[in-house]
C-alpha cells in the first residue's frame, strides 16, 4: 500500500472526486459504435471513474490500462459506444486518472469489469488507488463526435459536474 494513500481519509477521498472539475490530459473521444447507429433519443449506461494514487504507482496504471484498453475495444459489437480518459498529475501524492464509458446496455459494462485485464488490474491496484465512479443516463444526442475535443470535454465537464441523471447502482 502506498504510504500517502493512507494518510487520506475517505471523507478526503469523497470530497476531492465530488470537487473535481478539472480537465486534465484528455484523450479525443473514441466511437466503437458508428455514430449513424446511435439513437440520439435513447438514454445510454455512461459510467465515469476516477482515482487517485501517488506518482509511483502510475506507470504500473498506465501498463495495465493499456492492457484494458485492448480489451476494452476488441469487445462484440454493440457493446461498448465510445470512451474517453484523461490523467491529471497534481502532485507526486496525487496522480489522477479517469474513464468515460458509454455502454449500449449496462449488463455489457458489468461483464467487462467482471472479467478479464480490468479485473486483474482492480485486484492489483486495490492497495495503491482510491477509486470512485459516477454511473449516469446520457442521451445519443449527448455524445461527442470523434475527434471533437471542444464537445468531449463539454461532455467530460457535464458528467462531472453533475449534468446527467444519475443510474442508481443496480
Amino acid at each position: 500500500m502506498g504510504v500517502y494513500r493512507s494518510q487520506r481519509s475517505v471523507s478526503m477521498i469523497n470530497d476531492m472526486h465530488k470537487k473535481d472539475l478539472n480537465i486534465g490530459l484528455l484523450s479525443p473521444w473514441v466511437a466503437a459504435t458508428p455514430t449513424i447507429e446511435i439513437d440520439k433519443g435513447k438514454e445510454y449506461f455512461c459510467v465515469a471513474t476516477w482515482g487517485t494514487m501517488s506518482m509511483w504507482s502510475s506507470p504500473k496504471f498506465a501498463m495495465l490500462t493499456s492492457k484494458i484498453g485492448r480489451e476494452l475495444h476488441s469487445l462484440p459489437h454493440g457493446h461498448l459506444i465510445g470512451e474517453t480518459r484523461q490523467i491529471q498529475a497534481l502532485g507526486l501524492t496525487d496522480f489522477r486518472a479517469e474513464t468515460f464509458t458509454v455502454w449500449h446496455e449496462r449488463a455489457h459494462m458489468a461483464a467487462f469489469y467482471k472479467s478479464g485485464a480490468h479485473q486483474h488490474a482492480m485486484t492489483s491496484m486495490k492497495d495503491a488507488i482510491d477509486f470512485r465512479v459516477r454511473r449516469v443516463w446520457v442521451k445519443g444526442s449527448d455524445l461527442p463526435s470523434v475527434g471533437d475535443n471542444d464537445a468531449t470535454k463539454a461532455f467530460v465537464l457535464r458528467i462531472k459536474s453533475g449534468g446527467f441523471a444519475e443510474a442508481v447502482k443496480a
